[in-house]
């Protein structure tokens, strides 16, 4: 028996997580959330597969992330094998489209940017990390994956010339860098870490882009500048089902790494 903790399940990527690895009743998966106002078909999918559990948690307080380790605790008896961070921030409406040079004089909006993304997409990571490693350190996989972007890839940004996007890329790569440095801390310890890029992939995020036909344009020719392959968003299905056989593969010598779905620093779309 496995034991997954899903962070940001709701819908998306995390909901699709929940799915697939609730279709073995072996595996004990445990979905947080933020709240359940967006968690009707979380709700329904549980009601069908006892072997999900729902907690609302705050990431930003530490009272109730050490509740939710509690909680999860209860459910596992004491252990967690892996804990897959997907919750995000794609920065603010405002400044999403901003180039570096567009935020002078715009100093604040700048500010709020930078904040927003880092305090979701690193500190609550964090945060998350620290108050469930005891129960990790317990499990037997002992595996920690961050999903992060293509797009905080210093070659990537290169090669797909996108200049916006300013707060959601620095902070995942600030968060890429975080796996690195607990891959190092723990390694004595047989934990693992891993950040984890899922594609391009059809979301409620990705809803703006594929809803606009010149913003999916602009973003298509963007990555075939890398990558003449593409040719738009894959599933959330195939995304995951391709992540799950990264995180399976996971080991001493990819620990701390960072790769696309596909298990390379190359196909990150």
């Amino acid at each position: 028996m496995s034991s997954w903790a899903i962070v940001g399940a709701t819908r998306g990527i995390g909901f699709e997580y929940v799915k697939q690895l609730s279709l073995d009743p072996k595996n004990t998966v445990i979905a947080l959330i933020r709240s359940q106002a967006t968690a009707g078909p979380l709700n329904e999918l549980a009601a069908t597969r006892k072997n999900i559990r729902i907690i609302e948690t705050d990431l930003s307080s530490l009272t109730s992330l050490k509740e939710t380790a509690d909680s999860i605790s209860k459910v596992t008896a004491g252990k967690l094998d892996v804990l897959i961070y997907n919750a995000y921030s794609s920065g603010t409406d405002e400044a999403r489209l901003l180039t570096p040079s567009a935020f002078q004089g715009k100093e604040d909006i700048f500010k709020r940017e930078i904040d927003e993304s880092l305090n979701v997409n690193l500190f609550q990571v964090v945060h998350t990390v620290n108050a469930l490693l005891p129960l990790i350190e317990n499990g037997q996989q002992k595996k920690i994956i961050y999903i992060s972007s293509g797009i905080g890839d210093i070659p990537t940004t290169r090669a797909i010339e996108m200049p916006n996007f300013l707060g959601y890329s620095v902070s995942k790569a600030a968060g890429n860098i975080l796996m690195a440095k607990y891959a190092v801390e723990l390694k004595a310890k047989g934990i693992l870490t891993l950040a984890l890029s899922p594609g391009w992939v059809e979301t409620d995020a990705g809803e703006c882009i594929s809803s606009s036909p010149e913003a999916f344009q602009w973003m298509l020719a963007s990555f075939q500048k890398m990558d003449p392959r593409v040719k738009g968003m894959i599933s959330t299905e195939e995304s995951v089902k391709s992540q799950l056989s990264v995180i399976d593969s996971l080991d001493e010598k990819l620990t701390g790494a960072f790769i696309s779905h596909r298990g390379n620093d190359k196909d990150w779309f």
